[in-house]
């Protein structure tokens, strides 16, 4: 989409103007969800916004929710769940769609990309999904912004904001990811690791990806057995009962 075709309204460029100046101060958590939920919704009228961050190197991604309305760790994880979760394939339809901003709008239910989704907006509630992403030299994704929960219409209009946004917003996530892993207290670091092994961190991160006991053996060449008692004692030291329960609790 070429943004020439659109022209911000005095009170549109008012609160992008406010969305950019409030970004650079973001540090922290609650400073994000704060601005989700305040400054974006200008722009972006949304109830949950839903951010991939893919590092590369073999990282697991990181999955990071804002949101204004409640939802258990279990629906959630279904949601992120990257052999199948609406948030994967809304990324894997911006991919296909030569990284443009993706909408996903009962206005326009003839269309294949709303038949492709319409089923799960309809049982999770999400009503609508706005979306876009940044991407590197070669071409990899490295984040991805989903809106959804959204009680309006989507336009181009729409589309148009996301483009002016993506920066922004993957400046804000990176800088707020940063943050983290580097001030956080020596305290909770060591609390963590006594919690979960390196290896058990190892293994969830493989069941996060959507992995078998038996392809997690392959990868760490262990035998499934093993991969089976690790993943056994992850679910009790998180006092969880299934996978899925304990790649959600691990996430928050």
């Amino acid at each position: 989409m070429m943004g020439g075709e659109f022209t911000l309204t005095e009170r549109e460029a008012e609160y992008l103007f406010r969305i950019i100046d409030s970004s650079i101060n973001i540090f922290r958590r609650h400073q994000f969800f704060l601005w989700a939920q305040g400054e974006l919704q200008g722009l972006l009228p949304h109830g949950m916004l839903i951010c991939l961050f893919d590092e590369g190197n073999g990282q697991a991604v990181n999955i990071e929710r804002f949101s204004r309305t409640d939802m258990d760790e279990i629906r959630f994880s279904e949601l992120c769940r990257p052999d199948g979760g609406i948030v994967f394939r809304a990324m894997s339809a911006w991919s296909a769609g030569k990284n443009q901003p993706l909408l996903v709008c009962p206005n326009n239910s003839h269309t294949p990309t709303y038949k492709h989704f319409s089923h799960d907006l309809r049982h999770e509630n999400l009503q609508r999904i706005a979306a876009h992403g940044m991407f590197d030299a070669n071409g990899r994704t490295t984040c991805f912004f989903t809106f959804t929960q959204i009680s309006a219409a989507l336009s181009e209009r729409h589309a148009y904001f996301l483009e002016l946004l993506m920066p922004h917003m993957h400046m804000a996530l990176v800088r707020m990811l940063f943050h983290e892993r580097h001030h956080k207290q020596g305290v909770v670091r060591e609390r963590s690791r006594k919690l979960i092994t390196d290896r058990e961190t190892e293994i969830l991160r493989h069941v996060q990806a959507g992995k078998s006991n038996h392809e997690i053996a392959q990868l760490l060449h262990i035998s499934p057995l093993t991969v089976k008692n690790h993943i056994q004692k992850i679910l009790k030291k998180l006092d969880v009962n299934n996978r899925a329960h304990a790649v959600a609790k691990a996430m928050r």
